[in-house]
C-alpha cells in the first residue's frame, strides 16, 4: 500500500480537483438548447472553452475550432504525464499514440484520395496537425507523397514504417485503406494491452476493466462492418479482432457474426452484467449505423458505471488518471457533437437523445 500511496496521493487530489471543474450536465443542456454555433460558443466564454469562439469567429470555420480541442486534448496528456510515478507513464504514452495513429491515418487519406482516387481537396491539410505528437514525422511531406515507399521511408524509426510497407500495395491494389487502417489500430490496441500487462496487479486489473470495454466496443463495430461493408468470413474476421476485450468472448462473436437481430444478442452480452441498461437495449436498430450507435451508446454506459466505481473506490490506483481521460474525452466529445449539431441545424430532440 505503501507503494500505491508513493504513486498516486498526489496525482489523485490533482486529478479530483479537475474533475470537479469538468462541465456539468446542466451546461450541456444549455449547450443543446442554444440557438446557433455562435450562441453554444457565447455560452463557453467563461469555461477553458473560452477560445473556441475566438478561433471560430476569426476563421468561420468549425473544423478549426475542432483541432483546437484536439490539441487540448493531446496537451491534457502531456500535462498529466510529467507528475506520474515512472510505471505508469508507459501507459500514458501509448494512450497519447492514439492521437498520432489518427493524425496519421488522416494524412495518409489526404494522400490516398490524391493519389489512388484522383480526388483533390485543398483545404484537407488545414486540418492535420503538423507538430509531433510523441515523435517526429513530417506530415507536410506524407500529405504530398509520390508513393508509399515514400510515406514509409519519412517513417524511419517508427512502428508505422513496417505497416505501410506491408499494406502500401495492398491499398493501390485493392483502392481500400481499409486494411492500412485496421493495421495500424491492431498496433495500438497492442502496445495498450502490453502496457497494461506490465502494470502490478492491482492497477493492471483496474485498467483492463476500463480499457476492456473500449476494446469490446471496437470488436463489436469491427463484426458488424466487416460482415456487412466487406462480407468477410467468420474465421478472417475472428484473426483481425483485438484481443483483451472484457466482456466479448467467442461465443458471443460467433452469435453476433451469424445474427440478423444484433439488438438480440446484445441483451445477453450486456444484461446480464448491467441490468440498468435495460432501457437501451429495448431500442430497436432498424440498420447497421443505427445497431453501431446503439452499441457504442451502450458500451459508453458500461464504461461510465465502471468510472464511478473507480472513482467511489479505493483511490490509489491508476484507475483515476484513466478515468479522468475518459471523463475529460467524454466532455470534449460532447462539445463537438453539440457545436456540429449546431452546424447542421439539427433538432434538440435529436441533439439530447446523442448526448
Amino acid at each position: 500500500m505503501a507503494g500505491a500511496l508513493t504513486k498516486y496521493s498526489f496525482i489523485n487530489a490533482k486529478l479530483r480537483a479537475r474533475i470537479s471543474q469538468i462541465l456539468p450536465d446542466e451546461v450541456f443542456g444549455q449547450l443543446a438548447q442554444s440557438a446557433s454555433v455562435d450562441a453554444a460558443l457565447a455560452l463557453l466564454r467563461d469555461t477553458p472553452f473560452a477560445p473556441l469562439e475566438e478561433v471560430y469567429n476569426s476563421t468561420g470555420d468549425l473544423r478549426l475550432a475542432e483541432i483546437e480541442l484536439l490539441k487540448s486534448e493531446i496537451e491534457l496528456y502531456r500535462n498529466i504525464h510529467r507528475y506520474l510515478h515512472e510505471s505508469s507513464r508507459r501507459l500514458v504514452d501509448v494512450l497519447l499514440s492514439q492521437f498520432e495513429i489518427d493524425n496519421l491515418k488522416n494524412a495518409i487519406r489526404i494522400y490516398f484520395d490524391r493519389k489512388v482516387r484522383g480526388h483533390v481537396d485543398e483545404s484537407a491539410a488545414h486540418y492535420i496537425l503538423y507538430e509531433p505528437i510523441l515523435r517526429s514525422i513530417p506530415m507536410d511531406i506524407i500529405v504530398n507523397a509520390r508513393s508509399f515507399d515514400e510515406i514509409a521511408g519519412v517513417c524511419q524509426g517508427t512502428p508505422y514504417k513496417a505497416i505501410i510497407e506491408k499494406y502500401g500495395a495492398v491499398v493501390e491494389s485493392e483502392g481500400s485503406l481499409f486494411r492500412l487502417e485496421v493495421a495500424f489500430d491492431q498496433l495500438y490496441y497492442a502496445d495498450l494491452i502490453d502496457a497494461i500487462n506490465k502494470l502490478d496487479r492491482v492497477d493492471r486489473e483496474v485498467a483492463i476493466r476500463l480499457i476492456g470495454v473500449e476494446i469490446d466496443l471496437q470488436n463489436i463495430s469491427w463484426i458488424i462492418r466487416f460482415k456487412k461493408f466487406y462480407d468477410l468470413p467468420l474465421d478472417a474476421v475472428v484473426a483481425a479482432l483485438i484481443p483483451g476485450g472484457f466482456h466479448l468472448n467467442r461465443a458471443t462473436i460467433d452469435e453476433l457474426y451469424q445474427a440478423q437481430n444484433v439488438t438480440s444478442v446484445l441483451q445477453k452480452f450486456v444484461g446480464g452484467a448491467h441490468p440498468g441498461l435495460s432501457a437501451l437495449l429495448a431500442s430497436q436498430a432498424s440498420d447497421s449505423t443505427s445497431r453501431l450507435m446503439l452499441i457504442r451508446r451502450i458500451l459508453e454506459e458500461i464504461q461510465r458505471h465502471e468510472v464511478q466505481r473507480i472513482l467511489a473506490g479505493y483511490p490509489f490506483t491508476i484507475g483515476i488518471i484513466l478515468a479522468y481521460f475518459i471523463l475529460k474525452a467524454d466532455e470534449l466529445k460532447r462539445i463537438r457533437m453539440i457545436l456540429n449539431a449546431k452546424q447542421l441545424g439539427r433538432p434538440l430532440e435529436r441533439i439530447e437523445n446523442m448526448l
